[in-house]
């Protein structure tokens, strides 16, 4: 017994000592973390891999071939060779390296198919008794009223090129964007309802007109 408690005033003796308390100190400040939202670099176009096989799937699921075919009456486009180097694809049988850099000939080379993909969505969907149905359509799918149509038919109508090129409804996009719009189809509209004997109706060019303004928008050709 005796060394046990030889033992236990040894063990007390080496324990650390008492802690007396001391005065409250308030705690230091909470650094708030901040989004960095300055742009580091200038954007850039998609690959171009990415927009052709988004172009071709718009234009109906076709191969560049078939699209070629549909595309090229009126003038209005050539042959895919006369556009893949100025989209920046390499070009192996003239040593043409892959462009890095995103420059405005690829811009305008995109706004040049954008347009093609529109007029000629547009003559297949909607134009004439050959309107393809709605089940069958490209671009267009809605349907098109010969009356002039109210703000909520253009905002619906409008959705849906909108969910098509840029992949997310027109309800979360900016607020002024479907008034623009609706501004935009209603002039290019009037602009052509005096044309004498034009190859689209007046409501199909306005359509024409934002379908060209969504296929080129910066949010579906720049990241």
């Amino acid at each position: 017994m005796t060394r046990a408690w030889v033992l236990v005033a040894l063990l007390a003796a080496c324990g650390p000592a008492t802690i007396a308390p001391g005065a409250a100190r308030p705690l230091p400040a909470h650094t708030t973390a901040v989004i960095d939202t300055t742009p580091k670099e200038r954007r850039r176009l998609v690959p171009p891999e990415v927009y052709l096989r988004a172009y071709l799937t718009w234009f109906g699921g076709l191969a560049p071939l078939e699209v070629q075919q549909k595309a090229r009456g009126r003038g209005m486009f050539d042959a895919w060779d006369d556009y893949l180097s100025a989209l920046g694809l390499p070009d192996y049988r003239a040593d043409l390296p892959r462009a890095v850099q995103s420059n405005t000939l690829m811009l305008a080379t995109l706004g040049r198919l954008g347009e093609v993909l529109c007029a000629r969505a547009v003559e297949h969907d909607l134009h004439g008794p050959k309107a393809a149905p709605l089940a069958g359509r490209v671009v267009f799918a809605f349907e098109v009223t010969p009356a002039e149509p109210t703000d909520d038919e253009l905002a619906a109508r409008v959705d849906v090129l909108h969910r098509t090129f840029l992949g997310y409804p027109l309800a979360l996009a900016p607020a002024d964007r479907a008034p623009k719009l609706a501004a935009l189809y209603r002039a290019v509209a009037a602009h052509h309802a005096a044309d004498q004997k034009p190859p689209l109706t007046p409501a199909e060019t306005g359509w024409v007109a934002v379908c060209s303004v969504l296929v080129q928008h910066p949010e579906a050709e720049l990241y």
